[in-house]
């Protein structure tokens, strides 16, 4: 269905061993019922940058783009860096075509599969590539995988899926080459992989912390987002709902929630995406240095204290939380803040 006030959205593009960042405006028609769909593109090539920031700045230059008359394009404009990084849903990973095919037609493989194949035929489309074109949806069984109807289960199904593999290993090097030939890679792409010293978390920018109160101790993940588009202020966010904490009492299940959940604040930031192929749990347990512990009063704990007040849009009564600034701190006081803050954990388990 196309519509004139279908968004653009961020997405990344895996080819050949890099990963690119740009933006795709899904069909929409024009005032005059004309249907277009397009990418960020400086009328040759597809423009990829290494990172939010980057294509953030692009963005804000105000350079000429393929995307610049878009209906969409001032919401752009508007944007920050965080809300410039794809959702999990919107990463193409073509080098892992080779992968999911040679594996079991289960409905992961599948979806992951033909999403990828979907967008290089869009990719064709866009560029005007013929050859591309034909190749993709020329291709029965490419053409089948795209087709929502299609059933790689049983005896025909299997067979099915074996002939889709030879297809991909006959092919789909030729699609890669020519997605590439559209693809311009801007800034450097080096700076992606991991410092020597840097952890999983700090790459991520987030950290799984320990919260003490007087009758449970939960485990959850805060991280910091950019606030604005010149990346001078930030929010601290939490992963849950609107206006929720989503708390855990066992990290196996901390674990599952980092590497599937989709439907909260974190899951923008630029790397958050990696933690699903992160098979070991204990990568997700909070450090010993990562535990607030709200059972009393302290400098550490009010600070946490007030984050989760922001985040979760709480408004406790304007003495109670002047506390916190306070040198010292009301017990009683500080057992009615806690028990407000409380309210808004959810328990997953």
């Amino acid at each position: 269905m196309t519509s004139s006030h279908v968004p653009i959205v961020p997405i990344t593009l895996t080819v050949n061993g890099r990963t690119g960042l740009t933006l795709y405006a899904p069909p929409w028609e024009d005032d005059e019922g004309e249907e277009w769909q397009g990418f960020l593109g400086d009328g040759a090539k597809i423009l990829l940058y290494p990172s939010s920031a980057e294509l953030a700045a692009f963005v804000a230059s105000g350079e000429e783009n393929d995307l610049a008359d878009h209906p969409g394009w001032g919401q752009v404009l508007k944007a920050t860096p965080d809300d410039l990084r794809p959702t999990p849903d919107d990463h193409y990973d073509l080098d892992a075509v080779y992968e999911w095919a040679g594996d079991e037609p289960d409905p992961v493989h599948v979806s992951a599969l033909a999403n990828v194949v979907d967008m290089v035929g869009r990719i064709a489309d866009c560029c005007d590539d013929g050859a591309l074109r034909r190749l993709v949806e020329g291709t029965p069984a490419y053409a089948e995988l795209v087709d929502e109807e299609v059933s790689y289960q049983g005896k025909d199904g299997r067979k099915r899926w074996n002939e889709l593999g030879d297809t991909i290993a006959e092919s789909w090097e030729r699609a890669i080459a020519r997605v590439e030939s559209w693809l311009r890679w801007e800034g450097d792409f080096t700076v992606t992989e991991f410092d020597d010293d840097q952890t999983m978390w700090e790459r991520i920018g987030a950290e799984p912390i320990t919260i003490v109160l007087p009758d449970a101790t939960y485990l959850t993940v805060r991280g910091e987002i950019l606030a604005d588009v010149e990346g001078d202020e930030v929010d601290t966010v939490f992963i849950g709902g609107d206006d929720t904490v989503a708390v855990f009492t066992d990290v196996a299940d901390l674990a599952l929630y980092c590497r599937t959940a989709k439907e909260h604040r974190l899951v923008k930031l630029e790397w958050w995406n990696e933690l699903a192929d992160v098979d070991d749990d204990d990568a997700f347990a909070p450090d010993d240095d990562a535990t607030y512990d709200l059972r009393k009063p302290s400098t550490r704990a009010a600070d946490l204290v007030r984050e989760l007040v922001e985040f979760c849009g709480l408004e406790p009564d304007t003495e109670l939380m002047a506390i916190l600034d306070s040198p010292s701190i009301d017990k009683d006081d500080w057992r009615d803040l806690v028990t407000e803050v409380a309210t808004c954990f959810q328990p997953q388990d």
